[in-house]
């Protein structure tokens, strides 16, 4: 496998390699996020823990989601 400088240098090859703009703000993203394909543990460069309870969403980088608090019946009387 190649390592994350290498891949680095190929994704940047491959766009022309820009000095500025998106695929340059993101090939670090981009390079860790394929050398976590053949890890064996899911690499999670920015894992997050989304409701506090000090568990992140297992297999993605992000967030969970919000839990929703639903609302049938109004509170108040008029």
């Amino acid at each position: 496998m190649a390592t994350r400088e290498d891949i680095k240098k190929a994704i940047l090859a491959v766009a022309g390699n820009p000095e500025s703009g998106p695929i340059a703000n993101l090939v670090d993203a981009m390079a860790d996020a394929v050398v976590g394909l053949d890890a064996p543990v899911p690499f999670k460069p920015d894992a997050r823990d989304g409701d506090k309870d000090g568990k992140v969403q297992d297999g993605t980088p992000f967030e969970r989601p919000a839990k929703e608090t639903r609302v049938t019946k109004a509170d108040e009387k008029r």
